[in-house]
């Protein structure tokens, strides 16, 4: 009976069905991978617009320990900043609020608390 169906040479409709139905299932691969790379392209540019709505600003003070019993300064931290001025490539539909620092403890008055 094995011998018979593999000698057997009347299935031509079955091969053009199978054709068909490869097509149809080609096409539909096709659709369905161009719409996953719409959404991952998509997603993407979310990323990139979020990595560009990041304020990579920074600032920190200086930091003086005063010496003791006449001894000099002995721990000196210089205050440094970078603002992050706007690129070409940022965010237009991203404000920024602006953060004010707080004071340079090594310019209060101690005697004044200011």
């Amino acid at each position: 009976m094995l011998r018979n169906l593999l000698n057997d040479e009347t299935g031509f409709l079955v091969s053009a069905e199978l054709v068909l139905i490869f097509t149809l299932v080609f096409c539909g691969v096709a659709v369905g991978v161009s719409m996953v790379r719409d959404s991952l392209v998509s997603e993407l540019g979310d990323v990139s617009e979020a990595i560009g709505a990041l304020n990579q600003s920074y600032n920190f003070t200086s930091l003086t320990a005063d010496g003791s019993s006449g001894y000099p300064n002995h721990a000196v931290c210089s205050g440094s900043g970078f603002a992050d001025e706007a690129d070409s490539c940022d965010c237009l539909g991203v404000t920024f609020g602006v953060t004010t620092s707080k004071a340079d403890p090594s310019t209060l008055n101690v005697a004044e608390g200011t």
